[in-house]
């Protein structure tokens, strides 16, 4: 009778524990796995993201550069200053008639775009690349156009092959368009070798040159 009623009784709570403790291994151990196929995958699709903003970006940028134009106004004329401090940081400025119109108003095929980089305030240690764009015949007062065209950027680097000379990090506002112009970008990845984008556009209107 004692054996039959001993058989009947259940589980005691140290077995529930330590069923329950089995479980819990069991299950970590298949989750584990799973959450690492995960993360992993996410990585790859962030990277892919990445990769096609920056070559979107590039492109865009070659775009533009292939319609810059050579011109004797100051405002519209052609430069490429340094701005590295922590970091590769160019700011690229010209006329062009390549750029996409941003504000309405009287049709101008001329646009005057500037690119720079600047501090993310959302993220301490990740940089923005900014673009501002103004039609030239914008009357004198009006402000340009800022917008977003980049974000975890690394780095932002333009070159400049002047007719004659070797590439340059740097070029004084000038009327003559360079040769070409070599523009590398590095996205943050969060690894400490990020991954770089490069390309290089030869300027028709400095071809000649």
């Amino acid at each position: 009778m004692t054996d039959s009623l001993r058989s009947q009784r259940g589980f005691t709570l140290l077995e529930l524990l330590v069923g329950i403790s089995i479980l819990a291994i069991i299950v970590v151990t298949q989750v584990a796995p799973f959450q690492q196929t995960i993360e992993t995958r996410d990585r790859a699709e962030a990277a892919v993201r990445s990769s096609s903003a920056a070559r979107i970006t590039l492109l865009r940028l070659s775009e533009e550069l292939s319609g810059a134009l050579a011109e004797n106004e100051e405002r519209l004329r052609f430069s490429l200053v340094d701005r590295t401090f922590d970091a590769p940081a160019s700011e690229l400025r010209f006329a062009t008639t390549g750029a996409r119109r941003v504000q309405a108003g009287a049709r101008d095929p001329v646009e005057i775009v500037r690119y720079y980089l600047e501090r993310d305030p959302d993220r301490p240690g990740s940089m923005l690349l900014m673009k501002q764009q103004l039609p030239s015949m914008a009357a004198p007062g009006v402000e340009p156009v800022t917008m977003v065209v980049l974000e975890d950027v690394r780095s932002f680097q333009a070159e400049v092959l002047p007719s004659g000379g070797a590439w340059a990090p740097q070029l004084d506002p000038t009327p003559r368009v360079p040769r070409a112009v070599r523009l590398t970008l590095a996205i943050d990845d969060g690894t400490s070798t990020p991954a770089q984008y490069r390309t290089t556009i030869t300027l028709p209107m400095g071809a000649s040159g």
